[in-house]
């Protein structure tokens, strides 16, 4: 059997909304019988596990505080790693207290145990899908989130395949997904052109960042590389308190950029991202 260049993982679960991601209708199945006609050999994987065993490690009601209070620190920490202008680090500050404003009312009105539970889920399968498709022994890595749409799968085939086909080296990831605008995120001051463009028919920008930063999990290709870096990454990281995946993320971010493993442009955006995540975008 011949070693993929693209794996595809898909995180997903029983219960989601967009359990159409499962099945040959899905993103993953399309995009990767779309590569396939290009001879581009793909493998595809949809992980609906639930890893946690409540039994063995339950949520309590400390966890749940300990989670919201434990992102509001770790958005800080990013608002100050992505701070360019002094302004920008006072409005990062008045954000802060807004946010610390709203943890205190969540004290007293706490979501569930299982909004935990959940993130809990999400973080583990995307890790066993990275690890999944480094055993796959493709170089490339696309995870997507059951969520994910393209309205043109055309566009996103050829522009993708041409990207990860011709990404120099030190480009460890590429943000595919229109989660979030880049003015929205804040960090255009961080975004250079990356000297690449996208062979796609719809007309987009490949920028590349002085400091790696993401636009959610929902749409990501990792370079099997730097896989294997953030696994170990992940591993060192404590999985308790408990934070949504893209910002552990961030924070894995954060520590391999202060050590050096990530530098400039090891980060790639395609701006507009290709890739739609519908529940960020209100999109049916």
């Amino acid at each position: 059997m011949s070693v993929p260049f693209l794996f595809i993982g898909v995180v997903s679960h029983e219960g989601s909304r967009y359990v159409a991601s499962q099945g040959p209708s899905g993103l993953a199945a399309q995009l990767a019988t779309s590569l396939s006609e290009l001879g581009i050999v793909v493998e595809v994987a949809i992980d609906t596990s639930n890893r946690l065993d409540t039994s063995m490690e339950p949520v309590t009601s400390v966890d749940v505080q300990d989670a919201l209070s434990a992102q509001v620190r770790l958005e800080d920490e990013w608002n100050g790693y992505l701070s360019g202008s002094r302004l920008s680090r006072l409005n990062a500050a008045a954000d802060f207290a807004l946010r610390w404003g709203r943890r205190l009312w969540r004290k007293f009105a706490p979501p569930s145990t299982s909004m935990v539970e959940r993130l809990l889920n999400i973080e583990m399968a995307h890790v066993a899908l990275w690890a999944q498709g480094l055993s796959s022994g493709a170089p490339w890595i696309l995870i997507l989130e059951d969520d994910a749409s393209a309205h043109d799968l055309a566009d996103l085939t050829d522009g993708l395949i041409d990207l990860l086909q011709t990404a120099p080296d030190d480009v460890q990831f590429v943000n595919v997904s229109e989660s979030f605008k880049v003015s929205k995120l804040g960090i255009d001051h961080l975004l250079g052109e990356a000297h690449a463009g996208w062979a796609g028919s719809v007309t987009r920008r490949v920028v590349s960042a002085s400091r790696p930063v993401t636009n959610t999990v929902c749409a990501i290709a990792y370079r099997a590389s730097f896989v294997a870096d953030l696994l170990r990454e992940f591993s060192s990281m404590p999985m308790r308190p408990v934070v949504p995946i893209d910002w552990k993320l961030n924070k894995a971010l954060m520590s391999m950029h202060a050590s050096g493993e990530l530098g400039a442009d090891s980060c790639w955006w395609v701006v507009p991202g290709p890739i739609n995540q519908l529940s960020m975008r209100g999109d049916s």
